[in-house]
This record gives structure tokens, C-alpha cells and sequence, in this order.
């Protein structure tokens, strides 16, 4: 039998291999944290490896995926890489993250005492924070990309992946990660016990972790098996976990959440958009709430651009013009080694200005990041295109459906993974809000995690979020003809 060497940093181990075996189907099985943006369905190009050995060689739809100067130097694609003997491949090295998801919420009484998890099962991004309970002290948190994201970069593909590869196979994932996470949290903080754990994330998310079959999810009449807003059958570092509860399928626990964190139903018209990749937006007026939600897909969150990833040190997280050149800043100011989301936005904004990319989103030629192995690619500039309009249109089409206009927002509240450093007057050039929301807006950075602390500090306001879900009204997208048309009017990289 065959074998195949893995190298990742100063890691290596060696599993065996049949001839003919796919590299990422191996892959998947030895390095679970490996990435398969697009599932494996061959149109992404993200599953990027060095290989050596006997591998077959590379077909004319990878060559084109790939460009040659990345075949030049031995990189393929895992998902159409066939083995067909000993080989090797280096993947790149992980990377800690252990303070990234950073949150605020309103005051609120504490009322619980020891210690606990607030947790969002995020479809891109894992986020968990340890507290002190009484004392609101964040003694310990990890960020941390889904474990679950080589079957699939969305929830779509997560769902199907349950039947190929069973529900226990993603929902043991999850579990999995999270209890590695928080055991890693508590030999930071000394902590050896905790009271309870609160998990937060949409539909699909909660489904997989408490291991309850999500395809009724994916079709219509979109049913739930769960609205959640009970305590899970499971545990997280051997305590109680409660979840809270959703709207419906794709309104999910953690914009309930983020509703609590931004204290949206505290008066006047209030609107709150939580870009993930599900976009999901909220509107509340006069003790009325609206809820809807848009496939944005991961790009917002790096995921499936071509030199995308988290806003992990490397990020390129804002780009400016100085003397007409574009000047990149990263996280931690560490070397570029990606974009993120709040990155791409600011890319976007300043290759407009410079007529580097038109209104369309046409580019002549890739953009490169001030170095000569990165660039923004046309698929990637037609990902956000997707995105960003998707969201839009969501936000026209609540206001559509509330009869009002953007001007009578009085707050609009951003959440998500790249919320707490978006350039507000980018996502205004590109059209990713309407520009009326521009000087009314705040972050509030990982509203789902922020409520979930909340719900996990004052038990009273699990009730107050429960009846909150139940009484929402959900706005289906899908349903709504306003909303293709502002879908397709929102196309354009443009102000609205």
C-alpha cells in the first residue's frame, strides 16, 4: 500500500493511501481543519497544497484554475489531485488566533455566579469567549474557522454533506472542535469548572451541533426540526449547554442574539444587519420586528476569494490611497498573507477611484496587494459583486416591506466578523448599504457572541429572547418579486 506524508509547519505524519484515492478526500479524514471552499465540486481553486510524488497529472480544467506559475511550483488543487503512489504535500501552517472576537453590548444586570461559555457556531468562523460570570471578566477566548468547512464554505453545502457523509460525521466535528477550544480556554484561565455554556449560530449550525438532521432546512416549506430556546442534550466541558431560540430556518439564533447585543427594540427605528455568510437583518419600529435573511456567502469573511482569509495577523484589513497609490495595512502589521473582509471592501472602494475596476466590476487586469504573489481577481471582485447585493437588497426590501424609506433609520447597528473594522464610507461606495445609513451606523463587532454573554450572565433573558423570536416577523426573500429587483438593481458597484 501506498503511503502519503503530510507536512504542516514543524507537523508532519504519514497516512496510508490506494491508488486512485483523491488527495482531498485523505486530506479530509487526516487534517479536518483542511479546507474544501466549494465542497470538492471543482470551482473554487481554494484547496491550494504543494505536491510531490506520484500523483496523476493535472487535467485542462485545473491547469486553468491553477495559472501556470503555481504549476510551475509544484501547487494543486486537492479536490482533483488523484494519488497513484507514495507522494507528499505541504499544507500551510496554522495559525493561533486566541483574541479576535471582540463584541459590545448595552449594560445589563449579571446575575449569575462561577464561571461559563458564551459560544457562536459561526458557518465560516468559530468564535467562544470563558467568563467570569459575576464579574464580566473575559478570562479566556479562541476564534478558530470551522471545523466543519472542507465539506463546503456554506450551509447548503453542510446540509448535503450530511447525506454523503452522515449527520454524525459533521455534527461530531463541531463538537469536537468546541470542546478542544474550550479546554484550551480553561488551561489558559487555570479554570477547571464550569456552570454552563451558552451556544449561539444560525439554524443549520444548531441542528448540526445538537446532531437533529437539517435537510428539511434546505427545501421548501424550509421547516425546522427544532426553534431551539431549550437546553441542548449535549454538554460542553462536562456542563449544561443552553441554546437559544431561532425565528425560523434561516433567521437563526444568532441574530436573536445580536438583537439583544445592539438593544434594538430600546426605541425609534432601528436597524441591524449582521454580515456573515449568512446575511441576516433586523428591523424594529415601534415594538415591531422584521427579520429576513440573504445568502451573502463567505466572501465578507475571506473565505472562497482567491487570497482570501480571516482577519488573522497577515490580513490586509484596510486600503488607502496616498499620492494616488494604494497603501495596504494588516492585522497586527503583520507581513501580507491574505485579504479579509474589511480589507476587500476598502479594495474595492480605492480600485474604483483609481478606475482600476468600473461601475460593472469589470477589471482589465488582477489587483495586486503590494506583493507579487497576491491579487484580487475578477471572480473574486464578482463574489463580493453577489454579496454585497444580496445585502443591500435585503436591507431595501425590509424597509420596502415596514413602508420606510433609509432616511428614517435613526441607528443602523453593523455586526459580523469584519463589522469592527469596516470602512463605513466603503461599504457606502460599492453599495453595500444604501449611503442614508452611512452617518447613523455603529458596530458592535460579534453581536451573537455579545448576546450570547448576555443570556449567559442574566438567565431572566432567555425568556425576553424567546417570546422575541417567537413574535418576529420573518420576511421570505425568496417569495418577495421587490426583492430580485432591487437584487439586480443593487448589481452595480455604485451609491444608493
Amino acid at each position: 500500500m501506498a503511503s502519503l506524508t503530510i507536512i504542516q509547519g514543524n507537523a508532519q505524519q504519514t497516512v496510508p493511501v490506494d491508488p486512485d484515492d483523491l488527495l482531498s478526500a485523505r486530506l479530509r479524514q487526516a487534517v479536518p481543519a483542511f479546507a474544501l471552499p466549494c465542497a470538492g465540486n471543482h470551482t473554487c481553486g481554494k484547496c491550494r497544497v504543494q505536491v510531490s510524488g506520484a500523483v496523476e497529472p493535472p487535467s485542462a480544467e485545473e491547469c486553468a484554475l491553477l495559472g501556470e506559475d503555481a504549476l510551475a511550483r509544484g501547487i494543486r488543487l486537492a479536490c482533483f489531485c488523484r494519488l497513484t503512489g507514495d507522494a507528499a504535500v505541504t499544507l500551510a501552517a496554522t495559525q493561533d488566533t486566541p483574541i479576535l472576537a471582540w463584541n459590545s453590548t448595552p449594560p445589563f444586570a449579571r446575575t449569575e455566579t462561577g464561571c461559563g461559555f458564551a459560544v457562536d457556531i459561526g458557518t465560516t468562523t468559530v468564535a467562544m469567549q470563558l467568563f467570569d460570570r459575576e464579574s464580566g471578566t473575559v478570562l479566556a477566548e479562541r476564534l478558530a474557522e470551522n471545523a466543519q468547512r472542507g465539506f463546503g464554505a456554506d450551509v447548503i453545502s453542510r446540509i448535503e454533506a450530511c447525506k454523503t457523509e452522515g449527520l454524525a460525521v459533521l455534527s461530531g466535528r463541531i463538537r469536537d472542535q468546541l470542546e478542544e477550544l474550550a479546554a484550551a480556554c480553561m488551561q489558559q484561565a487555570g479554570v477547571t469548572h464550569i456552570e454552563e455554556s451558552v451556544v449561539t449560530g444560525n439554524a443549520t449550525m444548531l441542528h448540526l451541533f445538537e446532531g437533529l438532521d437539517p435537510a428539511p432546512l434546505a427545501v421548501v416549506p424550509f421547516n425546522v426540526q427544532s426553534h431551539f430556546g431549550c437546553m441542548s442534550r449535549h454538554t460542553l466541558a462536562g456542563a449544561p449547554v443552553y441554546l437559544p431560540r431561532c425565528v425560523g430556518a434561516y433567521v437563526g439564533a444568532d441574530i436573536i442574539c445580536a438583537i439583544l447585543a445592539s438593544d434594538l427594540l430600546s426605541g425609534g427605528v432601528q436597524l441591524l444587519a449582521d454580515i456573515g455568510t449568512n446575511g441576516e437583518m433586523a428591523l424594529a419600529q415601534n415594538g415591531r420586528l422584521l427579520c429576513c435573511a440573504t445568502a451573502a456567502g463567505p466572501a465578507f469573511e475571506g473565505a472562497g476569494l482567491s487570497c482570501g482569509m480571516p482577519a488573522a495577523p497577515g490580513a490586509v484589513c484596510a486600503v488607502t490611497l496616498q499620492d494616488g497609490a494604494p497603501q495596504f495595512q494588516t492585522v497586527q502589521d503583520a507581513p501580507i498573507r491574505g485579504i479579509c473582509g474589511s480589507g476587500i471592501l476598502d479594495a474595492l472602494a480605492v480600485m474604483l477611484e483609481t478606475e482600476a475596476m468600473d461601475e460593472t466590476g469589470y477589471l482589465e487586469e488582477d489587483f495586486p496587494l503590494d506583493t507579487a504573489d497576491l491579487y484580487i481577481t475578477q471572480r473574486d471582485v464578482r463574489q463580493i459583486q453577489l454579496a454585497k447585493s444580496a445585502v443591500c437588497a435585503g436591507i431595501l426590501t425590509l424597509l420596502e416591506q415596514a413602508s420606510l424609506p433609509p432616511e428614517t433609520v435613526t441607528s443602523f447597528s453593523v455586526a459580523g466578523g469584519f463589522g469592527s473594522s469596516m470602512n463605513m464610507a466603503s461599504a457606502s461606495a460599492i453599495g453595500l448599504f444604501p449611503a442614508a445609513l452611512q452617518q447613523k451606523t455603529r458596530f458592535i463587532g460579534n453581536g451573537a457572541l455579545g448576546g450570547a454573554s448576555m443570556l449567559l450572565m442574566n438567565r431572566a433573558l432567555r425568556a425576553q429572547t424567546e417570546q422575541m423570536a417567537r413574535e418576529a416577523e420573518e420576511i421570505s426573500l425568496s417569495a418577495s418579486p421587490s426583492f430580485m429587483d432591487h437584487y439586480i438593481d443593487c448589481m452595480s458597484f455604485e451609491t444608493f
